[in-house]
């Protein structure tokens, strides 16, 4: 206790004779929580001499505690753990608490025999039940932390089973299909891995554990350096779409999603594709690409040197220029080939005359050698600014947009 209770002598002659009966009072209060929380009838974890053991050291600490000797909050504490690693709710524990407050004020009334007691009992009520809060909330503290320090243990060790599944250290089958049982992820339907990129900590995909859930799919997540990585059961095959549509409402960050696969054996492999589908979107965006929906930014994103090689050999002259010129004329080739090879849509799209688009095409040929109405040249120029998209400018490391 942080500060000693000054107790009259009449209630110091009190309670000394509980605390001469304290093993009594211990069987009679044990009952009683037992007769009124139904959560220690129900566990099947805390056994009665379990109870009445911390029980009796509660009463025994309280008692010395309340002739005005100096006493610590270990009980309430130890018994704080005990309920919480046998499952008892902290609700429950809380409850017991004030049931044992009510027991032992009746008990002390009680015990005042004459009026001299009742009345320095009285003055001390609020002393009393104020240290019997203080061991509630001993108790509750220590619920929590043992609680909390569990989820830890328990995460990494969920964690520690996802990392053996997806670097492909679970081995056969066998121990694949009892690590994702062991996670509650062995559904009917396929599996898919997500990689979600990290961006200044903050979470790539806020809230997603329970949006899936809400779908009947099942995932499990880790953190690693620069990603989150997930693995999501699905419940059957149409469930695909459904979960994307759900990453990719609550994407913050860049997110790859490998192609669903039928057996958690096939994780590692999942993984790697996860991981280049977040390569085929541009740095410094969000949304989510599904793996080998774009084969050339899933080329460029699989062999990133080779990729820069082609940029540079492809439209070296053309980002030699300055900055504001070569994005004028990147973003020109983007909008006539995300236009069909429309010039007049591409000038729509850019909110610029149909001959402003020409003028840039010819000056881009130019530059490269190389023409759009040329179907070879059309394909490289095509394939060089979408490994430009995925890459990095070569001035500064920065992203092309």
């Amino acid at each position: 206790m942080s500060a000693q209770l000054r107790t009259g002598d009449r209630v110091a002659e009190l309670i000394a004779r509980l605390l001469a009966d304290v093993d009594r009072l211990a069987d009679e209060l044990t009952d009683e929580i037992v007769g009124g929380e139904y959560s220690y009838v129900e566990s099947t974890l805390l056994t009665r001499d379990q109870l009445r053991s911390a029980v009796h050291d509660n009463l025994r600490t309280l008692f010395t505690a309340l002739q005005g000797r100096p006493t610590t909050l270990d009980a309430p504490r130890a018994a704080g753990r005990l309920k919480a690693e046998q499952g008892i709710p902290l609700a429950a524990v809380l409850h017991a608490y004030r049931l044992a407050g009510r027991f032992l004020w009746d008990r002390m009334l009680a015990a005042a025999v004459d009026e001299e007691s009742t009345r320095q009992l009285l003055l001390m009520a609020s002393d009393i039940w104020a240290a019997i809060d203080d061991y509630s909330s001993a108790a509750a503290d220590a619920y929590r932390a043992t609680v909390e320090e569990r989820d830890r243990r328990d995460a990494a060790a969920r964690g520690l089973m996802l990392t053996t599944l997806l670097d492909g250290r679970a081995g056969n089958g066998v121990r694949a299909w009892e690590i994702v049982r062991v996670l509650g992820l062995d559904r009917q339907g396929p599996f898919l891995v997500v990689c979600a990129e990290t961006a200044d900590g903050a979470e790539p995909l806020p809230g997603v554990e329970g949006r899936l859930r809400t779908a009947g799919v099942g995932s499990e997540w880790i953190r690693q350096i620069g990603a989150w990585v997930g693995l999501l059961a699905l419940p059957a095959e149409q469930a695909i779409t459904t979960a994307v549509d759900h990453l990719t409402d609550l994407a913050l960050t860049r997110i790859g999603i490998s192609r669903p696969f039928p057996s958690p054996v096939n994780a590692p492999a999942a993984r790697r594709q996860a991981q280049l589908a977040v390569q085929c979107l541009p740095p410094g965006t969000h949304g989510t690409h599904l793996y080998g929906t774009a084969p050339i930014s899933l080329l460029a994103a699989a062999s990133p040197d080779m990729a820069d090689e082609v940029t540079h050999a492809v439209l070296g002259p053309l980002l030699a220029l300055p900055r504001a010129e070569q994005d004028t004329l990147l973003e020109t080739l983007d909008a006539w080939f995300a236009d069909g090879g429309s010039t007049t849509a591409a000038a729509e799209r850019l909110h610029c005359h149909r001959n402003t688009v020409l003028y840039r095409l010819n000056r881009i040929a130019e530059l490269t050698g190389r023409r759009t109405t040329d179907a070879e040249s059309s394909a490289e120029l095509y394939i060089a600014l979408r490994a430009a998209r995925l890459g990095s400018r070569p001035d500064d490391g920065g992203t092309i947009p």
